[in-house]
């Protein structure tokens, strides 16, 4: 597969798990898409930013999740 598949695949799940937590009414989720060159990063939260502007994120604590972790506050 190809890069831009790989991140498709992965935009995918993150779609589906962020509409559930929505669903679910979940106040805040954590999102884990590790370090590597931050590509996965940028898309969640050019995703977040575009379709879910009054949602709030931002990196997750380090001592819990260390690098390459999301914290999204789910408020409307």
């Amino acid at each position: 597969m190809s890069n831009s598949q790989i991140l498709n695949i992965q935009m995918s799940h993150f779609k589906s798990f962020l509409n559930r937590s929505i669903a679910k009414k979940l106040r805040k989720i954590i999102v884990i898409h590790g370090v590597g060159e931050g590509v996965l990063r940028h898309e969640i939260r050019k995703e977040l930013d575009i379709y879910h502007p009054s949602f709030e994120f931002q990196d997750a604590s380090y001592d819990e999740f260390g690098y390459g972790a999301t914290e999204i506050r789910l408020v409307k």
